[in-house]
């Protein structure tokens, strides 16, 4: 009888521990399965709901208010791939959020002016609409450090994209400031095909963003072919022998920001085509004329 007792409670006891095992398992397996969802999905979810409010936003009857309305947690919004922007403009919408104009310095933008939405907390919404994604993007690379002259004639060197942040630092230590900097030329930019342009001036600059919005070829139709001398406004020569000696022009410009005058091209000098044939170019308005050829 002792046996069968033991028998039936050894029977019940395996019975019950396979039970809490099978519970432990599943549990643990539902547990694991939740978590290995891709976390996509989440984000999907929370961009999806961005959306609806970015759109609930945009429909909303709006109230102009100033930057320093919109909640301190904000300023967290202003970090990584906005860093280069300033705050032109801000609308609450009661209840809802913020539509936030801003304006950038980073002139490998396509587009000088974006759009950014915000949470009533001041969370930056996903803002998946591609004509807003567009005035974003990049048409190339700055080749890093790039120069600015500030409003006071004084300079800033970034020496990376995180030192974009210095330039809003300037403004928010001189808010009386409304002039924006002025980018230092020459310099160098990596386009999409990791090629290196030397940029002389902001005409140059100005063809290589043209080239961008009408999906054409970015490079330069020619290059100039090195050395060449410049005179700046003070009658000193600087010649240039490599491509990193353009940098002497900039250095020049920094020590005098307050000379507006652009230095000027010693003629005659040699260009080189794309496909690699030259020209010899003897005077600015020869030089006007081959720039104008690219264009056709």
């Amino acid at each position: 009888m002792r046996t069968s007792i033991s028998t039936k409670s050894i029977l019940r006891s395996s019975i019950l521990f396979f039970s809490i095992t099978a519970f432990i398992l599943s549990t643990l397996l539902l547990t694991s399965c939740s978590e290995s969802e891709p976390v996509d999905s989440l984000e999907t979810e929370l961009a999806l709901s961005d959306q609806a409010l970015i759109a609930e936003i945009e429909t909303a009857a709006k109230v102009t208010v100033t930057a320093s309305d919109l909640p301190i947690a904000a300023a967290n919004a202003f970090s990584g791939d906005l860093s280069d922007t300033y705050i032109k403009s801000v609308q609450v919408a009661e209840g809802l959020g913020f539509k936030v104009t801003l304006g950038t310095d980073d002139e490998s933008r396509e587009e000088n002016t974006s759009e950014a939405f915000l949470s009533r907390e001041g969370r930056k919404l996903k803002d998946n609409d591609e004509r807003r994604k567009k005035r974003r993007a990049q048409c190339f690379q700055f080749v890093f450090p790039i120069d600015f002259i500030m409003p006071d004639d004084s300079s800033i060197t970034l020496e990376s994209k995180e030192d974009w942040s210095l330039i809003r630092e300037w403004y928010a230590a001189n808010p009386d400031a409304e002039e924006r900097p002025t980018l230092v030329f020459p310099l160098d930019v990596t386009l999409e095909d990791g090629t290196v342009q030397t940029l002389i001036d902001r005409d140059e600059l100005k063809a290589v963003k043209d080239s961008c919005k009408k999906g054409k070829d970015k490079r330069k139709c020619f290059r100039l072919v090195l050395p060449v001398t410049f005179t700046m406004p003070d009658a000193t020569e600087i010649t240039v022998t490599e491509r990193k000696e353009f940098r002497l022009i900039r250095r020049w410009k920094k020590a005098n920001p307050e000379v507006e005058e652009k230095p000027t091209l010693n003629f005659p000098v040699d260009i080189m085509y794309k496909d690699e044939t030259t020209a010899t170019i003897n005077s600015a308005e020869e030089m006007a004329t081959a720039k104008e050829s690219c264009e056709e």
